[in-house]
């Protein structure tokens, strides 16, 4: 399965850097809720246990290398530059630096283990940055990459987008970027690693719950805690934005629990090893 490139590779690698280097703390604070979930299968996944070399590329605010010093491993975090620096005062057991998923700044066969969590979503060319991620992992080291899951019956993120499609005004200028679902299900993770040159290949489906008040929660934090989608709500005028809160109240109406809601947001974590 070919993967998705963005058509201006360094238009959109600006804007993600741009983006993310203002909304991480955003992101820690919101969605990270959810995606800290993800930390111990990811782990897993990756067969990560004492003394190993661990990279967590896209590092984001550092959970998953909180994660691996937890283990006692030894993580390497590496993201934009302002997100690195709050990542090492979150987790200062751990060591980041500023890099390029698509260029890793480390010799061949360097660790043991990778992660990678939902950041292969915001690259501009995931197939460069699978075959550094293959460069530098030892023989027989697994990688490990996690996306947000579209198979699950209402899941947040796709009733979300489809709240924004119904509702919002798509035909705004944004630098192009890949498919942020094309490693959304079983399928199309285990076909891109294995395409590009993974063996012993796993994909499962990781539950995840975000438990939130209202509709508006939501939107709350995927506008503080994201780049391409707060880029689009931007756009909208107060009626758009109105419009797609009441469709997103409406979608998750029947996922009430006491209070509030408990919606559904699984991870598809796909893993592999090195040949």
């Amino acid at each position: 399965m070919a993967l998705e490139k963005s058509k201006d590779p360094a238009e959109f690698a600006d804007f993600e850097r741009t983006g993310w280097q203002k909304q991480i703390a955003g992101y820690d604070g919101g969605i990270g809720m959810v995606s800290r979930q993800t930390v111990e299968p990811m782990l897993n996944a990756a067969r990560v246990v004492p003394g190993m070399r661990v990279l967590d590329i896209c590092c984001g605010p550092g959970m998953l290398s909180d994660g691996a010093v937890k283990r006692g491993a030894h993580p390497v975090g590496l993201d934009f530059p302002d997100v690195v620096k709050l990542a090492g005062t979150l987790v200062p057991a751990a060591e980041f630096q500023a890099g390029d998923a698509q260029d890793l700044p480390f010799p061949d066969n360097s660790f043991d283990a990778i992660v990678c969590g939902y950041g292969i979503l915001h690259v501009p060319d995931a197939e460069k940055a699978l075959r550094e991620m293959l460069r530098v992992l030892k023989r027989g080291g697994r990688a490990a990459l996690s996306s947000w899951d579209i198979e699950t019956p209402n899941a947040g993120l796709g009733l979300i987008y489809a709240a924004a499609k119904a509702h919002a005004n798509l035909n705004i200028k944004l630098p192009h970027g890949p498919d942020i679902f094309q490693f959304s299900t079983r399928d199309r993770m285990r076909s891109a690693l294995a395409d590009n040159g993974f063996s012993d290949i796993e994909a499962i489906q990781s539950p995840q719950d975000w438990r939130v008040a209202s509709a508006q929660q939501m939107i709350d934090a995927i506008y503080e805690g994201t780049v391409r989608t707060r880029a689009i709500l931007d756009a909208q005028t107060p009626a758009q934005k109105e419009a797609i809160r009441a469709a997103l109240e409406k979608s998750i109406a029947g996922l009430r629990s006491g209070s509030g809601y408990i919606v559904p947001m699984t991870a598809v974590i796909g893993s592999g090893a090195k040949p």
